[in-house]
């Protein structure tokens, strides 16, 4: 048996439709969510729950192309620890 660990590092470029992420969504997301205050905030959180292998309809956002939410990993590097 062979255990090793594995340190992965992804560049994923977050494209969202600025106009869905108006004061009464980020309103109510602070309020069912998390505090956010910017869309940098949100798209840092959709890049974390995108590398975690969550796309498709996405919890507090809905359907991913109806935000206008795309990822696309740019840079993926792997290297033992």
């Amino acid at each position: 048996m062979v255990t090793k660990c594995v340190a992965v590092t992804q560049v994923v470029k977050v494209t969202v439709d600025e106009k869905k992420f108006d004061e009464k969504f980020m309103k109510e997301f602070r309020e069912s969510f998390y505090n956010f205050t910017t869309i940098d905030d949100h798209i840092k959180h959709l890049a974390q729950l995108y590398v975690r292998g969550c796309e498709g309809f996405i919890e507090g956002y809905g359907e991913q192309r109806d935000m206008g939410i795309s990822f696309e990993i740019v840079e993926q590097d792997e290297e033992f620890e």
